[in-house]
């Protein structure tokens, strides 16, 4: 239960984020009580654990079914404590495809990943700027990706089959972020 105010209830103790917000905490519940509004709509997931979307190993996954371009989406991941989804290994990969097909099943909505190749055609990185070492891409006789070149800068994933696609990085999407659940306030 996220407030504006501090409730009554919130203890007096203060803790400081990274992010220059104070909060409080109940000593036996899990909920937030900002004692200051939130200028930029900062979300404290790590805190709230995994209570939306799909838990994996220390990530959780949530979709937003919000259309934004690659640098937008990217922004709001960043600005709710996350980012762009890293699907870093086969394991990550697969849960993350079934997450995101069980969300928009039974169609086929692409969402962006925090995967790009914008500093260098050819060399994909994490949004993170580590480079991506494990790759999903379509593979089909008609048309393989990456397909666009110098053109296509930025990678999303099918909801239908979990492929990975290049695309115009201002191309509309939904996106997906990851929070990992090891950050401590």
């Amino acid at each position: 239960n996220l407030n504006q105010s501090q409730p009554a209830k919130c203890q007096t103790s203060k803790t400081r984020t990274t992010t220059s917000i104070y909060i409080s905490t109940f000593q036996m519940q899990s909920y937030v009580c900002l004692l200051r509004p939130l200028k930029h709509a900062q979300f404290i997931f790590s805190f709230l654990g995994c209570q939306k979307g799909h838990k994996m190993g220390y990530k959780c996954y949530l979709v937003y079914n919000s259309l934004a371009d690659y640098a937008g989406a990217s922004r709001k991941c960043l600005e709710r404590g996350g980012r762009l989804a890293m699907p870093r290994d086969r394991k990550e990969q697969e849960a993350l495809a079934d997450y995101v097909k069980a969300f928009f099943s039974p169609g086929n909505w692409p969402v962006w990943l925090g995967i790009n190749d914008l500093r260098s055609e050819g060399l994909y990185l994490f949004d993170d700027g580590t480079r991506v070492t494990y790759f999903q891409w379509r593979k089909h006789f008609l048309s393989s990706q990456p397909d666009g070149g110098k053109r296509e800068n930025c990678v999303a994933m099918s909801s239908d089959d979990g492929d990975w696609w290049d695309h115009y990085c201002d191309r509309t999407m939904n996106y997906v972020c990851e929070f990992d659940d090891r950050v401590a306030l």
